[in-house]
């Protein structure tokens, strides 16, 4: 049988289970995800696994707040350094850059750099997990290809007892994803929208010309 409980209710369980290895079912601010322990790469392919995954796709990472980025040798280059001050918690995930002592085990390699997708998502339980056992791991609750579930009942439903908890909330996610940005000083406001989500273009544009 399916464990869902009210987040309030079970946020002990659910860091209890991240720190040992596992998976869990987490409500975010845009829509139902998968979280585990982001500097645990067992647990991290796990997580694939679950989702059917192609590992070529890199994981976001779920953060306390912008300022603990610097607390796992990340950093927000400009101007999404601004962008995260303006829409964070919210729904944007830019594109850090990560220094050698970066622990994160979703810290991606490309051309001699590290770069992590965070997230600091407008979700207050979600936060206060991660500030209790470190950053998440974090991605839609759905076999990939499939549509993303919208509640940890359809959750529960695609991936049954292979999650030990699903964490439910009364909190309405935005049904959409969060907007994923990356610096680009060369591009129009010296950034690139990789993902349009929750976060329209428009807005993003609008904030920075007024810089």
């Amino acid at each position: 049988m399916t464990n869902i409980k009210r987040f309030e209710n079970c946020l002990e369980e659910a860091a209890d289970l991240v720190k040992r290895g596992e998976v869990i079912g987490v409500p975010t601010d845009t829509v139902y995800g998968l979280a585990c322990d982001a500097s645990n790469a067992e647990a991290i392919s796990r997580l694939y696994a679950l989702k059917r995954r192609p590992r070529s796709k890199p994981l976001q990472a779920v953060f306390p707040s912008v300022s603990s980025l610097k607390d796992f040798d990340l950093f927000l280059p400009y101007p999404l350094d601004l962008l995260a001050e303006k829409f964070l918690p919210g729904g944007i995930c830019p594109i850090a850059l990560a220094g050698e002592g970066c622990p994160l085990a979703t810290a991606e390699k490309s051309g001699g750099e590290k770069s992590q997708a965070v997230r600091v998502p407008n979700a207050p339980l979600l936060l206060k997990l991660s500030l209790l056992c470190g950053p998440l791991a974090c991605s839609s609750a759905n076999i990939s290809s499939f549509p993303t579930s919208e509640s940890a009942e359809e959750a529960a439903s695609a991936f049954k007892e292979a999650v030990p908890l699903y964490a439910s909330s009364s909190q309405k996610p935005a049904r959409i994803p969060s907007t994923v940005i990356r610096s680009l000083p060369s591009a129009k406001g010296g950034i690139e929208i990789l993902r349009e989500g929750e976060v329209s273009s428009e807005e993003i544009y609008r904030f920075l010309s007024k810089r």
